[in-house]
């Protein structure tokens, strides 16, 4: 063998031997079996050792030769009847992971037990996904050894292989992936906290519990960025806050920068966060801003993909709170009129209203449930604007194409999750895409 394939092997071993410890002669379930867990079971293969593996999932169409298979309804109920138990994001167990005699852990938990030191985790409400592909964009322009995975849909699994000793790890985490985690990032940034995924936890107190994992854990040679704004979570904290305030920003905004494709005062604050992380790691200014330049703007995220008639069409469909929305209404300077509306998971929608009375928004279209919330919120935004209520997205983008006018810009920002009508936010995203452009 060349040394050449013999390092890689060498570099992964770490985690391989972790994987090895804590599955050997243990009864192994993998609950959840999407993307993570298909990758959850690749690697229990590949390290064998476990004494039998089982899968448990709400859908009953699964089919998986050699392992043990609990579908449908009442799943969850044999968690007890395992050692070792791999949860993938976005399950909700019937009981606390200290109720169970099995042991709960996660993808996430066990990297980052062997690699947290290694690593750059990235969470929030808003932005996280921006943010963290940003960061890796810089540090692999800038010639670093980086890789990128997490909630940005590559499981940390299919990395290890990737992972040397020089490798900065980026991780896009969510509040799923954080929710039972036990260790934290060298480096953790938290963007920001608004009211979501209360659907999932019921209270926005546990849905913030679940975000501060990702510096909890954390000791006195860890860094933690965050805002002003949640400075007060930070009480106690063993690590070194820093909260970016972009006076070493080799700019004061994005329109300064000729060439980069980023818009609004939010990804100027993203922005801050990232020149601040990557400083750890020695990109200068210039590497900096030559990567920007580079940086296209991910889909579903205030992305202009049409101008008709004059008229510009944006696609926000990663909207899914009122300060996102209000974000993109302070991006985009020609905007006249916004699409709102969603699954209603109770959100207060107060303060979006308040800002739409001030607003320049002249035509404020609202979709699906939570539209029809918030137009019975308010007499005096039926009087001050222009309220089109209509049944759902096609149907908005038909208006919008009959009545934009030119030099404007038609918002799709929702501040509601897609579930219930679309598979997901990339699909509402795409559908409204459709309707616009007929192709």
């Amino acid at each position: 063998m060349s040394l050449k394939e013999y390092l890689p092997i060498f570099w992964r071993r770490p985690m391989i031997n972790r994987i090895k410890e804590l599955i050997s002669d243990k009864k192994v379930l993998i609950l959840g079996f999407g993307r993570e867990g298909q990758s959850t079971l690749n690697l229990l293969r590949r390290v064998g050792g476990y004494k039998s593996v089982g899968i448990a999932d709400g859908r009953t169409d699964i089919t998986v030769d050699g392992v043990s298979l609990h579908l449908g309804e009442g799943y969850q109920g044999v968690l007890d009847d395992y050692d070792v138990v791999f949860k993938s994001p976005g399950i909700v167990l019937e009981k606390t992971p200290s109720e169970y005699r099995c042991t709960v852990t996660s993808q996430v938990e066990q990297f980052l037990g062997r690699y947290s030191a290694q690593t750059v985790g990235v969470t929030g409400t808003k932005g996280k996904s921006t943010t963290s592909t940003l960061i890796h964009t810089v540090l692999s322009h800038s010639g670093r050894n980086t890789v990128f995975a997490g909630n940005i849909g590559i499981p940390v699994f299919d990395t290890i292989d990737s992972i040397a000793d020089d490798t900065i790890i980026v991780l896009e985490l969510s509040c799923h992936q954080l929710e039972y985690c036990r260790y934290s990032p060298h480096i953790s940034v938290l963007l920001n906290l608004y009211e979501d995924h209360l659907d999932h936890y019921g209270t926005y107190e546990k849905y913030v519990a679940a975000k501060m994992n990702i510096f909890l854990n954390q000791q006195e040679n860890d860094i933690v960025y965050c805002r002003d704004d949640e400075l007060s979570l930070f009480d106690g904290c063993k690590s070194r806050v820093v909260v970016p305030d972009g006076k070493n920003m080799p700019f004061s905004s994005l329109r300064e920068v000729e060439g980069v494709r980023l818009v609004g005062e939010k990804n100027y604050l993203n922005c801050c966060f990232v020149h601040s992380v990557v400083g750890n790691f020695g990109i200068t200014d210039e590497e900096f801003i030559s990567a920007l330049k580079e940086f296209s703007p991910l889909p579903h995220r205030l992305e202009r993909f049409a101008t008709i008639n004059g008229a510009d069409y944006y696609d926000d469909s990663i909207s899914t709170t009122v300060e996102s929305a209000i974000n993109a209404m302070e991006s985009v300077e020609n905007a006249d009129t916004i699409i709102i509306g969603g699954m209603d998971r109770g959100i207060d929608y107060t303060g979006l209203v308040e800002y739409l009375l001030t607003s320049r928004m002249e035509n404020i279209i609202l979709i699906y449930a939570s539209g029809k919330r918030i137009s019975e919120m308010s007499e005096e935004l039926k009087k001050t604007k222009n309220i089109v209520l209509l049944d759902d997205i096609y149907a908005a983008a038909e208006w919008a194409l009959a009545n934009m006018k030119s030099g404007r810009a038609c918002l799709l920002s929702p501040a509601a999750a897609s579930y219930g009508y679309f598979r997901n936010f990339e699909e509402r995203g795409d559908e409204f895409k459709k309707a616009i452009t007929g192709k």
